[in-house]
């Protein structure tokens, strides 16, 4: 009687691992559907961390951060004073320059504290770089102290950044760009568009896996 053949007995616990597989990489397709981007990210880190990848931990912290920002100002989210958008490179804030801003003016109004000082709270329990850029609409200035949108740009980011250090972020980790008119979120074409485009926008830069 010969012996019987064992060379493909491998494909029987290799079939069962494929299987698994595919039931794992399923529920994550539906998990990515149910639940917030924050969480989806921390569950897949959580996985990693299992599984053994090296700075799993470091990135599950950078996530948990993120995920503290979306919760320290839902508030403002909600009531609309804010918009929020993550990604998996940064975490845009952006408010327009009516909440913060008088017509005109780089001077912080006192409301614009309501709405800075749950950021400036986020900001401490990061180390993220973070960077403030200044817009305008395209409506000519007159009878006002800059001489072009761009300069009243830059001047309201700088307002905003001197608010911030005040609260305790560290001066190295900001930067300030004024883009005026020149970046708009809109069209120049109505009234409505020319509100989205008075706008302070806010970048936290989100740690690449690379550097964590």
């Amino acid at each position: 009687m010969s012996a019987k053949d064992h060379s493909q007995l491998w494909m029987v616990p290799f079939a069962d691992l494929m299987s698994c597989l595919v039931i794992l990489f399923l529920s994550l397709y539906v998990f990515s559907f149910n639940m917030k981007k924050s969480d989806y990210e921390i569950a897949i880190a959580n996985l990693q961390k299992e599984l053994g990848v090296k700075n799993a931990d470091k990135k599950i912290a950078e996530l948990e951060a993120t995920k503290q920002v979306e919760n320290d100002l839902k508030k403002q989210i909600d009531e609309g004073s804010l918009g929020m958008e993550i990604t998996t490179s940064r975490i845009k804030l952006t408010f327009s320059s009516p909440i913060l801003f008088d017509s005109g003016s780089a001077r912080l109004k006192d409301s614009a504290k309501e709405v800075l000082d749950p950021v400036a709270v986020s900001l401490l329990k990061m180390n993220n770089m973070v960077i403030v850029e200044g817009h305008t609409d395209s409506a000519r200035m007159l009878g006002h102290k800059f001489a072009s949108n761009r300069e009243l740009s830059i001047m309201r980011a700088f307002s905003v950044i001197s608010y911030l250090l005040k609260k305790g972020v560290q001066p190295a980790r900001i930067s300030a760009f004024g883009y005026g008119e020149f970046r708009p979120a809109a069209q120049n074409d109505t009234e409505a568009n020319r509100f989205k485009n008075r706008r302070i926008e806010m970048i936290i830069m989100r740690q690449s896996e690379g550097n964590l």
